[in-house]
């Protein structure tokens, strides 16, 4: 156990100083985020105040294109120069591959959304002062469901030409679930003061679980394909 949290540890500190040298994932998909924010804001109109359901789907159109692009730029770093092939000959478990990976893309989802979301908020005048801990809590939680398909489907698609628009193809709809769901979740307690006891936050955890045991099972055979 030890180990393979030293393997894990190692991996993801690794992913994390690719990006911070040269921020090239983070800076683009911040651009490609908040780009899309705007967009809508001007396409739907943002006076008087967005609601609960409105403010977050927004935001989660935004998070899940930005997760995308995080997914597939992660993976890319592993295939280029076949630094993969030398990661997979290391006296490496590939379920601790997939953690690291795993946990590199939360780390820039969840810096992804501490920029966009005040963006987003800004836009929209959506009164988050509601529940604050609230919302990082349904969407931090609705973020692992997401990001353990995507590190599972970015591996899978990564060595194909076409790997962007059939991650996004193949993510999208596998992740629905999570997302309408937080989105109701959100828009009760913003809009109706629902409590998150019993209103579908036990539901997104059963959808993290289920998604992280299939994901890190299947992950060294989507390696090997």
């Amino acid at each position: 156990m030890t180990r393979a949290i030293r393997h894990i540890t190692m991996l993801t500190l690794k992913d994390l100083r690719i990006e911070a040298r040269g921020r090239q994932t983070i800076g683009l998909v911040v651009v490609l985020a908040v780009l899309i924010v705007v967009v809508l804001a001007l396409g739907l109109g943002s006076g008087g105040g967005a609601g609960g359901l409105t403010a977050t789907a927004i935001l989660w159109v935004a998070y899940l294109f930005g997760g995308v692009l995080i997914f597939e730029k992660t993976m890319a770093v592993e295939r280029h120069d076949d630094a993969l092939a030398g990661l997979l000959l290391a006296p490496i478990d590939r379920g601790s591959i997939y953690i690291a990976k795993l946990l590199a893309n939360l780390v820039l989802m969840f810096a992804l959304a501490l920029v966009v979301t005040p963006v987003g908020i800004m836009f929209f005048q959506f009164d988050l002062s509601v529940a604050p801990g609230g919302f990082a809590l349904v969407m931090a939680v609705s973020m692992i469901g997401y990001a353990a398909v995507g590190t599972l489907f970015a591996a899978l698609t990564s060595s194909t030409r076409l790997a962007g628009g059939l991650l996004a193809m193949l993510v999208f709809p596998i992740t629905l679930p999570v997302v309408l769901i937080s989105t109701r979740v959100l828009a009760n307690l913003f809009e109706h003061g629902t409590s998150l006891a019993g209103s579908g936050l036990a539901l997104l955890i059963a959808f993290d679980l289920m998604f992280l045991a299939a994901s890190w099972l299947v992950f060294d055979v989507v390696l090997e394909a």
